[in-house]
């Protein structure tokens, strides 16, 4: 049997259920990939022309490659889009081996880039992938060409109640949709509202949700890649401007 992060049968097909119904929204063709690494394989959601710069999104914890369907069509249009499901995380990758330092998680984007056959590449990230976007750049500057970073959670230490709200929306499972957004993102947006119901499913999942530290001025000094960051005004993981 092969390894999987879910712990029925059953749990897994009603995540692959919602997983399915999100990335139908993409508008776009899709190919999936299977990359294997030393922590195990990675399942990459590819569209785009393959001649094209490649760009590798990385998703919010809990939140699979999916998320990026709003972006995927005008995105695509110009690079190859490489949607990562995060390893030990809610997605179709596996985890074969625990990440216990945070040098596993560079290692792992490292061997899916030698996969995928990329040297360097255009990486953005939000929330957790963000965080990882920016442990890539620093600690292998060499695979990162420009780096994009959407609220980014380590900036700052996260506020308490932050947690509290993940832990509510991910693991009490009678909040509708709608609920879960609200305590996961603090706002209701329709462009969420198909992502947030993979959400409905946390019990199935062998799920340990990590939380990057906050990042020093001492981790920024190896950051070389041209950055754009980008800040919500109504942030719910800390204060933005306090962050900026």
């Amino acid at each position: 049997m092969e390894p999987s992060m879910f712990k029925t049968r059953e749990g897994q097909a009603r995540y692959y259920a919602a997983y399915e119904t999100t990335l139908a929204l993409w508008s776009v063709p899709v190919m999936p990939l299977r990359v294997e690494t030393r922590f195990g394989p990675v399942h990459v959601n590819a569209c785009g022309p393959e001649d094209a710069p490649a760009l590798v999104l990385l998703p919010g914890a809990a939140i699979s490659s999916t998320m990026w369907y709003p972006n995927a069509a005008a995105w695509s249009g110009h690079t190859r889009l490489l949607a990562v499901d995060l390893i030990g995380d809610m997605g179709k990758s596996v985890r074969t081996r625990p990440l216990t330092r945070a040098q596993d998680q560079v290692d792992w984007l490292c061997d899916l880039f030698d996969g995928l056959g990329i040297a360097c590449a255009h990486v953005a990230g939000i929330s957790q992938g963000g965080a990882l976007a920016l442990s890539l750049a620093v600690s292998a500057p060499e695979r990162v060409d420009k780096l994009v970073l959407l609220s980014p959670a380590m900036l700052l230490p996260m506020r308490p109640l932050f947690y509290l709200r993940v832990a509510a929306a991910i693991l009490w499972p009678f909040f509708s949709p709608a609920a879960r957004q609200r305590l996961f993102l603090g706002t209701d947006s329709p462009n969420a509202a198909p992502m947030i119901r993979q959400l409905f499913t946390p019990n199935d999942f062998q799920y340990k949700m990590t939380l990057p530290r906050a990042v020093s001025p001492s981790d920024l000094r190896g950051l070389s890649a041209e950055t754009l960051l980008l800040l919500g005004e109504r942030e719910v993981i800390y204060n933005p401007r306090a962050a900026l």
